[in-house]
Order: C-alpha cells, then sequence, then structure tokens
C-alpha cells in the first residue's frame, strides 16, 4: 500500500514538473483547424519522421505543380472529388479521379499535383518526415531571386522573351501592404 502511496505520489510530481517545465506541452501535440502539420508549426512531431497537412479548396481550386524533396505524400480525398497526378522520371503522367475517402502517393521528388472537382474539396496529406520540403515548380523557375537568366528560361521552355515577361508577371508576388 505505502509503496503504490508513492508511485502514485511520485507520477503527480514528475506530471506537476511536466506542466511547470512547458504549459503548453498540450499545444506541442495538437493543432486545431486547416494548418499544415510540419515540424515549423506543429513540435509534437519533432524526430518522428511524419508531417500532414489538411486542406480545403474551392471549386476548380488547385494545389499546383510542385514536389516534395524529403518526402513521399499520402493523400486522402476527404470531401468532394478530385483529379491527381504525377509525372515520373521517364516522363509518364500517372492520373486518378478520385472521390471521398480514395487516397493516392505520391513518390518522393516527383512532380505532382491536386485540383478539385466541380464543387468545394478537402483533402488531408501525410508525409514520411516532419520536413517534406515544398518546392513549386512554376514559381521557383519563374520568380526566382535573382532571376534566372532569361536565355535559360526561354531556351528551356521555348518560349520567347514576351511570354517569358507575361509569366513572370503573372507569378509574381504581390507587394508588400504600405505601411
Amino acid at each position: 500500500m505505502a509503496r503504490s502511496l508513492a508511485l502514485v505520489a511520485l507520477t503527480l510530481l514528475v506530471i506537476q514538473g511536466v506542466l511547470a517545465y512547458d504549459p503548453t506541452i498540450t499545444a506541442d501535440f495538437g493543432l486545431m483547424g486547416p494548418v499544415t502539420g510540419f515540424v515549423a508549426q506543429f513540435p509534437g512531431v519533432t524526430g518522428l519522421g511524419i508531417s500532414s497537412i489538411f486542406f480545403k479548396l474551392g471549386s476548380g481550386g488547385l494545389v499546383p505543380l510542385h514536389i516534395h524533396s524529403r518526402a513521399t505524400e499520402l493523400f486522402i480525398a476527404v470531401q468532394g472529388t478530385w483529379t491527381v497526378g504525377f509525372i515520373d522520371s521517364a516522363n509518364t503522367h500517372y492520373t486518378a479521379q478520385l472521390k471521398e475517402g480514395d487516397q493516392f502517393v505520391f513518390p518522393v521528388g516527383l512532380i505532382h499535383y491536386q485540383l478539385a472537382g466541380n464543387s468545394a474539396a478537402t483533402g488531408y496529406s501525410s508525409f514520411n518526415s516532419e520536413n517534406p520540403g515544398v518546392t513549386l515548380i512554376g514559381s521557383n523557375i519563374f520568380t526566382a531571386t535573382p532571376p534566372i537568366p532569361d536565355a535559360v528560361a526561354t531556351g528551356s521552355f521555348g518560349i520567347d522573351a514576351a511570354t517569358l515577361a507575361s509569366i513572370r508577371k503573372a507569378l509574381a508576388p504581390p507587394p508588400p501592404p504600405s505601411p
């Protein structure tokens, strides 16, 4: 009996110490709302090799062409319909039409996208890395700072200088708000 009481007292002391050390410890292990669950936003995944993101898009909403250089992505269609796809290293396009509950895997490092159908759609993605990285193909190529030389961009995509300027303008981030 005395041993059980000592164990309970020790447990309470440890819990009290943990709470006193980190008053927001529960916030480290739980996120509320549509957020990115990468390590920077969700410290609870530190060292676990996992992360996630929950997101909603309007009708025809697009997660543009991008890659995750450090993780494979498992996408789950939570609500609505989705067109998803990736392009492998042999330049083969794999695509699928997903409905609620369907899943699709995007292998690490391959260009991929998610496109919502004719109504609002909700998706959930999990990754096998706490920091999967994300590179948005179009904006990274056309809005790099300093810019990629015009000759490289026009030659790589078979476009003229006017088209290049138009693409850069369309993808340019908005100017910062004035103070």
